[in-house]
């Protein structure tokens, strides 16, 4: 086994740690996100890494991965929230067979003429307008095919290897300063398979740093007299994380103190109970409607 084929499992096996399936369908593709560490040095990622903003200084340093490879004819779908006529040019989208060790400042030319494990196409700016939905994928023809609102689909020849992991690949180049990240689907013969369903907070746009922030907070044995495991001490009114929603979702620990989407944001970057650090297991949904994350002792 070859050098880069070791690197793209390692890297296959850790976004599969990190990043788990929160809604445990049958039809579920996994969750879809943009990746925090392999980004331009002029990307802001929001709204638990969906949405992505890029300085409007420069019209370059605009690249984007997701967190994780995609599957043949799953068709991923952006939409672009805002741009800026300080610049000409727009959105290219493709997909790569390995996470680049370091970024260039484009995807075109720089990226894709350095190897051919890089592909790109280039969209026009007139499909590219704030409140434009677009979706790509690559085929079993090893092509990167877009549709945009027109309804029209393009089909670009690339060298890319089908049989490895690949990576959707976004450059938030020139006009276009800001896209969300809106999931993705695949379609068989029978069955519709979808990306996990989006995480999103209504009050908070950077949900990592909201769940940070309670992560690192410490936790004082003041916090514990009341009984043994705390559970009354972390009983409160309002959501720990978010402090705008009423906690609805109990860990077997004891612990209610979530709302379910900013416990469900725990649960899918961390996989621990933030308090007492137990391993949550698989969401279950309770009889009164409530969710329940379950937490292995």
């Amino acid at each position: 086994m070859t050098a880069k084929k070791k690197e793209n499992q390692r890297q296959m096996m850790t976004h599969d740690a990190v990043h788990r399936c929160v809604c445990h369908k049958r039809t579920s593709l996994g969750p879809l996100s943009f990746h925090s560490n392999v980004n331009g040095r002029l990307i802001t990622l929001s709204d638990g890494g969906r949405r992505a903003t890029r300085d409007e200084s420069s019209f370059r340093h605009g690249l984007v991965f997701s967190t994780r490879p995609v599957k043949i004819r799953e068709k991923v779908r952006l939409r672009v929230e805002d741009f800026t006529r300080n610049w000409h040019g727009s959105l290219r989208v493709g997909f790569a067979n390995a996470l680049p060790e370091e970024l260039p400042s484009m995807a075109v030319p720089d990226l894709t003429d350095s190897s051919s494990q890089y592909a790109a196409a280039i969209l026009h700016e007139d499909t590219c307008y704030p409140g434009s939905e677009m979706e790509f994928w690559i085929d079993r023809y090893a092509r990167i095919c877009t549709r945009g609102s027109d309804g029209i689909t393009y089909c670009q020849k690339t060298d890319l290897n089908i049989h490895w992991p690949i990576w959707a690949m976004i450059d938030i180049y020139g006009q276009t300063s800001e896209v969300m990240l809106l999931g993705s689907k695949k379609k068989d013969r029978i069955f519709t398979y979808r990306s996990c369903p989006a995480l999103k907070h209504n009050k908070h746009t950077d949900d990592n740093n909201c769940v940070y922030e309670i992560l690192k907070k410490p936790i004082s044995m003041q916090d514990h007299e009341s009984d043994n495991t705390g559970t009354e001490a972390f009983d409160s009114e309002d959501c720990v994380v978010c402090y705008s929603e009423k906690p609805n979702t109990l860990l077997s620990c004891g612990h209610k103190c979530f709302c379910t989407p900013c416990a469900m944001k725990i649960y899918a970057m961390y996989g621990t109970c933030p308090l007492c650090r137990q391993c949550i297991q698989p969401i279950q949904i309770l009889a009164s409607g409530h969710t329940s994350l379950l937490s292995a002792c």
